[in-house]
């Protein structure tokens, strides 16, 4: 109510203070034409500040650097302005507004832009609320203009609705103020009553806080007292630490300095340690002891470091002693080393030379032959083995000192002295050995100049080699019949005037004769390659004729391929139906397509066969151009092989959906078989023991095929043909059924997604149930009863644990649809079926299993379940 009064005394405020600025200010006249500066705001999602600020706004005055607009209305209507407040306020405020008055209490509307101009859209009506799509501020007053008389006429209407519903509150007010002052006047009493009270109370917590007061100062002053104590003791203390760490620090200092001392400096330095220890030890409190050892230890390690520094300078003494004579010793042996070098290279320069004097009148250009085969003998003499062992024993001994040698190189006062010696040897090399080398060769080329001279004289006469006996020589030299013309040509380019060869041409007759050898040989090779080119074009059309024959029958295949194809989209189609074929007709199909599949397979063989025995049997100059055109044939084949592959992924598709119906089949008999032996056991009171000795026929522990299909022909209502029993065995035990896989024929598994509990009873309500254990996520359980629901609606089996075989009863799906177990149709592994008891033992341990007392966890988890 007093909200309803504030408001209304707003409002009433508002209204007079807006006719008194009429009163003063005169009218400002409307501006006219398309724009004037005039804004129009149009539509908005809340009914109430629709009527408040739709209309025609003009500028009005200036606010935060931004222009202010106001609603043009009637007189007396309420002031409604579009103003601009910058973030002097905070972020949050900065933006334009809608308000009875620039920076006002009350505002219909708000946009955060800060634009120079009151944005069109992005209004926030209210202030604080989300975005109005439809409020609009267009620029612009000509629609305005328009709009105006009835902006006008809403605006007095929207203002006599507002009068009217003041003066019904008005009336409504009056009639609670009575009851107000009544309540007033009992509210009166009660405070003074109240207020008695209070005082009373207020005297009592004066007194109680002066004694609060007092017993606070007495221990505020106790406090400080103990607190001065306790300073002046810390004050005491660290003046001590001061002083034994300034002792410390003096000792160790001296401490520090034996690190560094050397024999001549050590006496002085312990006397320094001994004087400040007598001084300031006694100062040092707890630390003496430590600091005494710590003296004793470095004094020791001074006097061994020490030690090992000397003996470290003595040893280095030795070395450098030990270098000296080494190196003494390295040069006294190279200086003798030089001495016999030398000596060996004045015998090898000697020999050397005496050696190049025999043999060189046999380099000499008029020599003989007779010369130099002399001066080879005189060089394989005593003479010439001389000079070769000096040249070895110069070898020897520099590889054996080759360090001596290198160390000469490199010493500035031998280094002329080896280098001269080196040149020496190496001259001598040469002398002996070079020279030798060009005397034998020179013979070796005078005896092969004198072969040559041999054919020559044997077909020259005196005057040389007629024309006549060219034919004689090209056919008795290198075995070549020369023609005619040939022979004149030599004869009249070789020859004096009279046609007769000379000897001195004769090594241009031999190269004319071979140049003449090989034009012939090289005609006939090109006879003989055009002859082949012809062979080979001949074999190029019969090649390229089977391959265009190969390519034809490949392409004859193409209509088969793609009727296949169609074939086997129509067999996808069919299996994809909602009503797909049966098996029988299915199997008509696929067999027929297979055969054309396989057709088809093996004619795209043979003639790709074929193409290879080609390619492989084609000359090797052909071979290139019948890979080309056989690959035209190969592509093709590896086209329609890609195509059929699609047919192969239909006749797979067709294999496994035609597997999974013979598998649905299978489980749907497996099902009904299931359903008719529980009902014969329920019919004949049998266990699994039992019911496995009545399949069992000749007690060997498991069940045959035979067997399976006599046991389960005698159930009652079973219709079902001998070659589908017989199918559901080969699926289910193979050869045999064991005793395991038989009763699992029988038994549902299924597997704790959801933690609950295994219970003696099948409901939960009765006081005789009791918890037997908590069945936990990921154990499995084997279905014996159920399910069925019980009178809370939920879901409940009698099951047996397979992790110990209890027996008991357990939720699968709660009565909110949770589900705490389901189906399982994975088999038991090795390991596991070896632990787990039989059915039969479950129940036998479950009808002597002695219960525990259900827990009060217990309870907690059956309530939520």
């Amino acid at each position: 109510q007093q909200q309803q009064q504030q408001q209304q005394a707003a409002y009433q405020q508002q209204q007079a203070q807006y006719q008194q600025q009429q009163q003063q200010q005169p009218a400002q006249p409307q501006a006219g034409g398309a724009g004037g500066g005039q804004l129009s705001v149009t539509g908005c999602g809340n009914p109430t500040v629709s009527e408040i600020i739709r209309g025609t706004f003009s500028p009005h005055a200036q606010n935060h650097s931004r222009p202010v607009y106001r609603k043009e209305g009637p007189q007396g209507a309420i002031d409604v302005l579009i103003y601009f407040w910058d973030d002097r306020d905070g972020a949050s405020f900065c933006g334009w507004w809608f308000g009875p008055k620039v920076g006002g209490d009350q505002v219909w509307a708000y946009n955060p832009e800060r634009a120079q101009e009151p944005p069109q859209t992005g209004w926030r009506v209210p202030y604080d609320g989300p975005v109005d799509q439809a409020l609009q501020v267009v620029p612009g007053g000509g629609a305005a203009q328009q709009q105006q008389p009835q902006q006008q006429q809403w605006d007095q209407q929207s203002y006599q609705r507002q009068q009217q519903e003041q003066q019904e509150q008005q009336l409504r007010q009056q009639q609670q103020q009575q009851q107000i002052e009544r309540q007033r006047q009992q509210q009166e009493e009660q405070r003074h009553q109240q207020a008695e009270q209070q005082r009373v109370w207020q005297q009592q917590q004066q007194e109680k806080l002066r004694l609060q007061e007092e017993q606070r100062k007495r221990m505020q002053e106790e406090q400080n007292r103990r607190q001065e104590e306790e300073m002046q003791r810390k004050r005491e203390a660290d003046e001590k630490m001061r002083l034994e760490q300034v002792a410390i620090l003096g000792v160790r200092k001296v401490i520090q300095k034996l690190q560094v001392a050397t024999l001549k400096s050590l006496d002085e330095v312990k006397g320094e340690l001994d004087q400040v220890l007598a001084q300031e030890l006694w100062k040092t409190g707890s630390h003496a002891d430590q600091l005494k050892n710590e003296a004793v230890q470095q004094t020791e390690r001074a006097k061994q470091r020490i030690e090992y520094e000397e003996e470290q300078k003595r040893v280095a003494e030795e070395r450098r002693k030990e270098f000296e004579r080494i190196r003494a010793e390295e040069a006294e042996a190279r200086t003798k080393f030089l001495e016999e070098l030398s000596g060996l290279t004045d015998a090898l320069d000697k020999n050397a030379r005496a050696l190049k004097d025999m043999l060189t009148p046999a380099l000499e250009k008029d020599a003989s032959l007779a010369t130099a085969e002399k001066a080879i003998a005189a060089g394989e003499g005593e003479v010439g083995t001389s000079a070769k062992a000096a040249c070895k024993a110069c070898t020897d001994l520099m590889v054996a000192n080759k360090s001596a040698v290198e160390a000469l190189r490199m010493g500035p006062e031998t280094k002329a002295d080896m280098i001269g010696l080196q040149e020496r040897i190496h001259t001598g090399f040469v002398n002996v050995f070079l020279t030798g080398s060009k005397v034998q060769k020179k013979a070796s080329a005078m005896k092969r100049m004198n072969k040559r001279c041999e054919a020559f004289d044997k077909y020259a006469g005196a005057k040389g080699i007629t024309k006549s006996s060219i034919a004689k020589y090209a056919k008795g030299e290198q075995g070549f019949e020369l023609s005619a013309d040939v022979v004149a040509k030599i004869s009249a380019q070789l020859g004096d005037k009279n046609g007769s060869i000379p000897k001195e041409h004769y090594q241009q007759l031999k190269i004319c004769v071979g140049v003449a050898r090989e034009e012939e040989a090289s005609r006939k090779r090109v006879e003989e390659r055009k002859k082949r080119m012809a062979e080979l074009e001949e074999e190029k059309k019969a090649l390229q004729a089977e391959l265009d024959k190969l390519l034809e029958k490949m392409g004859e295949l193409d209509a088969e391929v793609t009727k296949t194809l169609e074939s086997s989209t129509g067999l996808q189609g069919k299996i994809t139906a909602e009503e797909p074929p049966s098996d029988s007709d299915l199997a008509d199909e696929v067999e027929d397509l297979q055969d054309v599949f396989n057709s088809l397979k093996e004619k795209i063989g043979n003639i790709c066969q074929e193409v290879s025995k080609l390619i492989q049997g084609a000359d090797a100059t052909l071979q290139p151009l019948a890979r080309m055109e056989g690959s035209k044939v190969e592509l093709k084949g590896r086209l329609f092989t890609s195509k059929l592959s699609l047919v192969t992924f239909a006749l797979l598709m067709v294999a496994e959906f035609r597997a999974k119906q013979a598998a649905k089949e299978l489980e749907k008999l497996q099902a009904s078989l299931v359903e008719l032996i529980k009902k014969h056991m329920a019919a004949k009171e049998l266990n699994m023991e039992d019911l496995f000795k009545a399949a069992d026929k000749d007690e060997d522990g498991s069940v045959s095929k035979s067997e399976f299909v006599t046991f389960v022909k005698g159930l009652d209502g079973c219709e079902t043909e001998d070659a589908k029993l017989q199918s559901l065995f080969a699926r289910i035990g193979g050869e045999s059924m064991s005793k395991e896989s038989f009763l699992r024929l029988i038994t549902v598994r299924m597997k704790v997604t959801k933690e609950t509990l295994l219970t003696s009873d099948f409901s939960l309500s009765t006081k005789d149930s009791r918890t037997l254990r908590r069945l936990l996520e990921g154990e499995f359980v084997e279905v014996q009863v159920g399910p069925a629901k019980d009178e809370k609606d939920l879901t409940r089996i009698k099951c047996c644990a397979v992790k110990d075989g209890l027996v008991g009863w357990a939720t699968v799906v709660g009565n909110t649809g949770a589900a705490f177990l389901e189906a399982c149709e994975e088999e038991k592994k090795p390991a596991e079926a070896a632990a787990e008891p039989t059915p039969a033992a479950a129940e036998a341990e479950a009808a002597t299993h002695a219960a525990p007392q259900k827990t009060e966890a217990d309870r907690e988890g059956t309530s939520q379940e």
